[in-house]
């Protein structure tokens, strides 16, 4: 599975993704900083990726039907510590081969996740 890391995901965590052997692109990389959701949204089609995000606009299953994209995954960890994000992430990822999260919004949060 492919990912695109939103502007607002830490570059230590896509670090570790890529060292985990996932096909991940920050934003950055298109040199979108400061793109609008429907600009994220439009090349996460395009490039069919799993969209990473702290962005709870990309939650709103009315705007963003999940069954419209390759999948979101919304971190929900407050405070956002880097370790507690790598931790609750490498979980999903043992649980769920990457290929579940078509179609899916996966809520992060510290206690597990929710697939919808």
């Amino acid at each position: 599975m492919r990912f695109l890391a939103d502007e607002n995901i830490f570059p230590s965590l896509v670090s570790h993704l890529l060292k985990s052997g996932h096909d991940i692109k920050a934003i950055q990389e298109f040199c979108l900083h400061g793109a609008t959701d429907d600009t994220i949204v439009d090349l996460a089609i395009k490039e069919e990726r799993t969209i990473i995000t702290f962005d709870k606009h990309f939650g709103d299953i009315l705007r963003y039907p999940p069954q419209n994209l390759f999948g979101t995954i919304l971190i929900r960890i407050h405070p956002p510590l880097l370790e507690d994000i790598l931790f609750a992430i490498d979980n999903l990822f043992q649980a769920y081969h990457a290929n579940t999260f078509k179609g899916r919004l996966v809520v992060l949060s510290k206690q597990g996740y929710r697939i919808r």
